[in-house]
């Protein structure tokens, strides 16, 4: 299991640190750099070793070549012993339990000269010369967000379904010592002889397999004559090198058989993922997946059940589980209660791509003992609040809709500016989503809520309210909305069991101008990075003219 990452100036990662759980989501807009810590985690760990080629002058943050790009990573248990060559001159190699892995690539465009160093460090902190032997020991799959499914379920040593047939072949030529081939190689080659047989009967006038072999095997004689020494050709209906190269995946529907690449793409995904979902099992969960948007082609009902299926990977009823890291734009494969979980990403032009630093109270321990409230709380719409460049909180519907209608009328696109409005049940509810905004590290949030009725107090242990108002996140509306706007607005109209419908009414054709200044400071939010207590915003008095009409 990986225990920490560290990236350094790759890509749009100027500097990052990542200590990751078992399942670890990545949560961020487009280009804030997700796929780039799961590509530079593929590079150190990936099917390629890393070398020279494994970087561009684009891989480097901000193209400054001078500077070196770093990646290292830590495993939390050592790794089997290995020998390896010391990076000390006249120490050879020596036996060493390796800890991390790094990575470091330098660019000199001057004399054309790029220099690659990959070393392997044990707990020690003694440095060898990386190789194949160790990296072998790590099981990393990468896939990507453009789904090479075809390729991933090909037979090759590198892709999924290649590395778990090829352990598997490896185990079926076992043989005792002293023998040319194991007795099941003999019992299968004796087998194949039949059907082999079969295949090659002349079985049609003009074309069989027959007369194509026959010729293909004449004409290759006659070419390679006095060029190949002692070289001849022979076609076989199985690969004698790698037993288990032609298998495929079939599947079955109604309609007949197919081939899997003729399914769906919603069903390749899922056979794809059912086949890591093998590989881990029979690899004794001593794997690591890196997935980009793993709800592509999914239903929403299919991506809750896999992201079911990654937790219980992650978290098995015995044993140290997979390692999964995700990203996802997908509010099914985020859960409040596995808020310790996820690495919400930002990016701008200083920093590169960096992460919200949570706070040290969101434990394991803590989310347990709160998970029947966050159950209230938090579905799927609220999960928005984790994607959101801008959150604003409110209380109920009515809220919700007004606040949505005037920011039409302002001009502002929600959606475009990745913006949510969240309804949070009521003032006990912002009270709550303030704090959840304060322990993730969010900041750009603005909530809205009512006076206390009828001198009743809402606790507030943590000053969230409190906190919102004094830093320019939060508005205290007096009284209630209905009753608020009813005041600022003679002839407004908010009926009990319509209020929903008459606050679109009301924001619908209330004139902009006059909106009240506690409104005017959700729209100074949407379109400032702040909003300060003191920001003057002019408060303009309604006339008998402006009276709303319903």
């Amino acid at each position: 299991m990986i225990e920490k990452i560290f990236i350094k100036n790759f890509r749009s990662i100027k500097e990052l640190t990542i200590e990751p759980k078992h399942l670890c989501g990545l949560i961020g807009a487009n280009s804030a750099g997700k796929t780039n810590i799961l590509k530079a985690m593929e590079i150190l760990l990936g099917e390629t070793y890393p070398g020279d080629r494994a970087f561009t002058k684009d891989d480097f943050f901000e193209r400054k070549t001078d500077e070196t790009i770093t990646i290292q990573i830590w495993f939390k248990e050592s790794l089997e012993l290995c020998k390896l060559t010391s990076t000390e001159r006249g120490a050879g190699k020596m036996s060493c339990y390796p800890q991390s892995f790094q990575l470091t690539h330098t660019k000199n465009e001057s004399v054309s000269f790029a220099a690659t160093k990959f070393l392997v460090i044990d707990s020690d902190g003694r440095e060898f010369w990386g190789s194949g032997l160790a990296r072998d020991q790590v099981s990393f799959i990468y896939i990507p967000s453009d789904r090479s499914l075809e390729k991933q379920m090909s037979v090759s040593q590198w892709t999924l379904l290649g590395k778990i047939l090829k352990k598997i072949d490896e185990n079926f030529r076992k043989r005792q010592a002293g023998e040319h081939l194991s007795d099941l190689e003999k019992r299968f080659r004796e087998a194949m002889e039949q059907p082999k047989s079969i295949l090659e009967s002349e079985f049609h006038d003009s074309l069989d397999y027959k007369k194509f072999k026959d010729a293909f095997i004449e004409v290759c004689r006659d070419y390679t004559q006095g060029l190949a020494h002692n070289f001849s050709l022979d076609l076989e209906i199985y690969d004698p090198l790698f037993y288990y190269k032609t298998i495929q995946i079939i599947g079955k529907e109604e309609l007949g058989i197919f081939n899997v690449h003729e399914l769906g793409s919603g069903v390749q995904n899922l056979v794809l993922l059912s086949l890591f979902r093998t590989y881990a099992q029979i690899m004794k969960n001593k794997t690591i997946l890196a997935i980009e948007e793993p709800e592509i082609y999914l239903y929403p009902q299919a991506q809750r059940q896999l992201f079911k299926c990654f937790t219980n990977l992650a978290y098995p009823d015995e044993g140290d589980g997979t390692q999964i890291f995700y990203t996802t734009h997908n509010p099914n494969f985020v859960d409040a209660q596995r808020a310790d979980e996820i690495e919400m990403l930002l990016k701008n032009k200083d920093r590169g791509t960096y992460k919200l630093e949570k706070s040290p109270a969101i434990t394991p321990e803590s989310l347990r003992e709160g998970r029947f409230r966050i159950y209230t709380h938090f579905n799927t719409e609220r999960n928005e609040l984790f994607f959101a460049r801008k959150v604003v909180l409110v209380e109920g519907d009515s809220d919700e809709i007004l606040v949505n209608t005037l920011c039409e009328r302002w001009g502002i696109n929600l959606d475009k500016e990745g913006v949510s409005v969240i309804s949070c049940g009521g003032k006990t509810g912002v009270l709550y989503f303030i704090g959840v905004c304060r322990l993730l590290g969010i900041t750009d949030f603005f909530a809205m809520w009512d006076e206390d009725n009828d001198g009743e107090t809402i606790a507030d242990d943590f000053g969230n309210l409190a906190f919102a108002q004094q830093e320019g996140k939060g508005i205290e509306i007096p009284q209630n909305l209905e009753n608020f706007l009813s005041d600022k607005f003679p002839g407004s109209s908010f009926r009990k069991k319509h209020k929903v419908a008459d606050a679109y009414n009301w924001a619908s054709t209330v004139p902009t101008e006059v909106v009240p200044i506690e409104l005017q400071k959700i729209q100074l939010f949407l379109t400032e990075s702040a909003v300060s207590p003191s920001t003057p915003i002019v408060e303009v008095t309604v006339t008998e003219e402006m009276t709303i009409p319903f």
